[in-house]
């Protein structure tokens, strides 16, 4: 064999690999940015009901909210400029890693669906000041 070709067969080599292993990550490289951002814990229930927090140039509207078990939390951006949805405490972020969704332009979203009852804060990163807390009740 000449060398040309046996570039050849390591370069088609090297695509197949990269092939399989992005395949293998299952992970979506391009999403779309109109579709909904979202994260459903691994065992979650079935989705009982949707709420929905904006964030405004002001903060999150509202504030505090109480929910059941299995409600469907979607956050919009209207706050005119990118912004994040993350777990408390800053800058950590590991009271509660799910809730650690990332960044969102203005006029998307992001949602998670809370499976366990509990108190969950977040805040946006890229302005601390911005603060909300989901309480989530059997």
């Amino acid at each position: 064999m000449n060398t040309k070709t046996i570039l050849g067969i390591v370069a088609v080599l090297a695509v197949v690999a990269v092939v399989v292993f992005v395949g293998k990550s299952g992970k979506n490289l391009y999403q779309s940015p109109t579709q909904p951002k979202s994260s459903t814990p691994a065992g979650s229930t079935t989705v009982q009901t949707t709420e929905s927090v904006t964030l405004t140039s002001s903060g999150f509207e509202p504030q505090s909210l109480t929910v059941k078990v299995g409600t469907k939390m979607v956050w919009t951006n209207q706050s005119g400029t990118v912004a994040a949805v993350n777990s408390a405490s800053h800058p950590t972020h590991l009271v509660y890693p799910l809730l650690n969704l990332g960044n969102f332009g203005n006029g998307e979203t992001l949602a998670l669906v809370f499976d366990q009852p509990g108190t969950y804060k977040y805040h946006n990163h890229l302005n601390a000041s911005q603060t909300g807390v989901v309480v989530v009740e059997k």
